[in-house]
């Protein structure tokens, strides 16, 4: 339980929300008091970030039409040009709005309700407009739209107007990803105090544009009393659990990674996780590498110390393991994975090799199939893993398709979390991060760029470098995922995200931490 966190955001269910909607009314709160709160703050979002002269503003029946309301009342008395428009949808409007409705005719607006034989009005002011507010439905829809409120929304999709949602775009289910029917797809969804997770979840989180928080001031006591469904860290929050960087440090200060990565044919894997181990701010680098490809990484990657190691067609074998031996007490975490092929021998080695270091791993790709085959390994890494599997791999453990993790990101990652003490970071969009003893993050960066070979192991590296630079490694798990994701954003700033390649996101990453660094 938990009140405003620095650093992150809440993400609650809707049943959630109406709980915390019921602590407030108990501490005496006034339902008028929270809608006043968040249409004010809406409104103002509003007239600092839209330029908004002209606005097209959608009542509905429940306490998101009346938000709508009292922005558009706000908007009134800023000087701004609205025209308001109440849909009952063929029942009455709650007592909350009809209080809402007098109060914006009192400051001089007019609301006209809507025909439902005729939506003409409501199309001309939305074509009027430069700003629509869709406060048609919030987070209580729980059926697909239907009658004249699919014509609304389709009114709203078809104008050219800057369209922006109260809490959730209208005609989406606050809860999941689904998208269940016809629904508004907005420009910007203002987000009521705390995150839903449609916001987060494809395809519903498509359809919500930008999603901007916007406070309501619930009593200390009610904010007190919420049960995160998840939290979304922000970018001061990643600055904040960045590794410290001491003016006196060395090499040493910085961490030492050893990577084990790379088979004939799959070299790059090594060097790009070697690279972003590399520019998260690592003192040094091994890495352990099938012999015949070590004259690859010296050339390409001048940073890295390289172990020449046994091995059979490029790939490692068991022997590799006792050349590592010297390394794996020197070191400060083990990232192993990217490059390493399944073959028999290699699984054999990677199992080995975890068996052999006691320290903090990053188990990624290759080495995620052999610990799923020796399942005694993953008993040895309890309390000391990160494990980055896509929704795949996850099924090497688990015997369920990637389709079927894929739809249960979040119960699956948490039951693997909890079933075997190792932080799991299911990939994706979102990727789910979870934490053995019940703890919940999404991730809230990233972009379709992303979805492209080789951009995993700059995540291994990353995470590895974070980890042996000082993180912990629940600090490394969610700042690792986060500044890759913003590495991707920066990228599609000026290019197009479909160009995207992994050496890319290493090369932007620099600059992704410089920004989570200013906001520390």
């Amino acid at each position: 339980m938990i009140g405003r966190a620095q650093g992150e955001r809440i993400v609650v269910t809707a049943a959630e929300q109406r709980r915390i909607d019921a602590f407030a009314r108990a501490a005496r709160m006034d339902v008028d008091e929270l809608i006043e709160s968040a249409g004010k703050s809406a409104a103002e979002w509003v007239l600092d970030h839209a330029t908004a002269q002209r606005a097209a503003v959608v009542a509905g029946p429940g306490g998101n039409g009346a938000d709508a309301l009292v922005v558009a009342r706000r908007l009134l008395e800023a000087g701004i040009d609205v025209r308001a428009f109440l849909f009952a949808g063929g029942g009455v409007p709650s007592e909350s709005v009809e209080r809402a409705l007098r109060r914006l005719q009192a400051a001089g607006g007019d609301v006209t309700a809507i025909d439902e034989t005729d939506l003409g009005p409501l199309e001309r002011a939305v074509g009027w407009a430069n700003v629509a507010i869709d406060g048609l439905y919030g987070s209580g829809l729980s059926r697909p739209l239907e009658g004249a409120a699919v014509g609304i929304v389709d009114l709203l999709n078809r104008a050219r107007a800057f369209t922006i949602s109260l809490d959730v775009p209208s005609g989406l289910a606050t809860d999941v990803g689904e998208v269940p029917g016809p629904a508004v797809k907005a420009d910007v969804t203002l987000a009521m105090e705390f995150l839903k997770p449609a916001h987060l979840f494809f395809p519903a989180s498509g359809l919500c544009g930008n999603v901007a928080v916007v406070s309501v001031d619930y009593p200390l006591g009610a904010l007190a009393e919420v049960m995160p469904w998840a939290r979304v860290l922000d970018r001061a929050g990643a600055g904040r659990r960045l590794p410290p960087r001491p003016p006196t440090g060395h090499k040493g200060t910085f961490g030492h990674v050893l990577l084990l990565a790379g088979s004939r044919g799959m070299v790059g894997a090594a060097i790009l996780a070697g690279r972003s181990a590399l520019r998260a701010g690592l003192g040094l680098l091994t890495i352990g590498i099938p012999a015949s490809l070590a004259a690859a990484i010296h050339a390409v990657l001048p940073e890295a110390l390289v172990v020449p190691l046994a091995e059979e067609s490029g790939c490692l074998v068991p022997e590799a393991v006792g050349q590592l031996t010297p390394s794996l007490g020197r070191v400060d975490a083990l990232a192993i994975g990217p490059g390493l092929s399944r073959s028999e021998g290699t699984c054999e080695a990677v199992c080995a090799a975890l068996e052999a270091y006691s320290g903090p791993v990053v188990v990624d790709a290759d080495a995620l199939y052999a610990l799923s085959q020796r399942p005694e390994t993953l008993v040895a890494l309890a309390g000391r893993a990160i494990l980055t599997p896509h929704p795949g791999e996850l099924g090497f453990f688990t015997g369920a398709s990637a389709a079927d993790i894929d739809g249960r990101r979040v119960e699956e990652a948490t039951r693997f979390a909890a079933e075997h003490d190792v932080i799991t970071v299911l990939k994706g969009r979102p990727t789910v991060i979870a934490f053995p003893k019940g703890g919940l993050y999404l991730n809230p960066t990233g972009s379709a760029g992303l979805a492209t070979g080789g951009s995993g192991d700059v995540l291994t590296g990353l995470l590895a470098g974070l980890v042996a630079g000082g993180a912990s490694l629940e600090d490394a798990a969610l700042v690792g995922p986060y500044v890759h994701g913003a590495a991707a954003e920066l990228f599609s700033l000026d290019r197009s995200e479909r160009s995207l390649v992994p050496s890319d996101i290493v090369e932007l990453l620099p600059r992704a931490f410089r920004e989570i660094e200013r906001c520390a």
